[in-house]
């Protein structure tokens, strides 16, 4: 008689928490690179009578959760998909925003985009280099 050896799956919890640690540093550490180069500036929020500086941390901490949310989500399976999806999507709305601003209109909506973007890519990027997983 032959037995059938079954593999059990035992999820690797701590490998998974390390990706998504991982990817929330470095998103934090990421996220702020796009002031280095082109950030809000909170002028031309206040020109709107708002305060600008909460409307520019509000840029931030979208930024800074892109490698929170690179680190959550599965889908889609390769990383240098996911990244930029998931940086495009967290700034979006915020980007409708500097749309709707008088004095910063598309050219701010696309670098901010596109910053975003990189944020995501490089999470991906570095955490798939660290960890040798394409997702959680």
């Amino acid at each position: 008689m032959t037995r059938l050896y079954v593999r059990r799956y035992k999820p690797a919890v701590r490998t998974r928490s390390r990706y998504t640690l991982l990817c929330l540093l470095l998103g934090v550490i990421f996220g702020w690179l796009p002031r280095l180069v082109h950030g809000p500036i909170p002028e031309k929020f206040n020109v709107l009578y708002i305060n600008g500086a909460v409307a520019v941390w509000a840029y931030y901490t979208a930024r800074m959760l892109i490698g929170f949310v690179v680190g959550i989500t599965v889908w889609p399976q390769r990383w240098y998909v996911r990244g930029p999806m998931c940086g495009f999507m967290m700034l979006f709305p915020l980007t409708l925003i500097s749309l709707a601003t008088p004095t910063c209109g598309a050219p701010c909506m696309c670098w901010n985009l596109t910053t975003a973007s990189i944020v995501g890519t490089l999470v991906a990027g570095v955490a798939y280099v660290v960890t040798g997983q394409h997702h959680l």
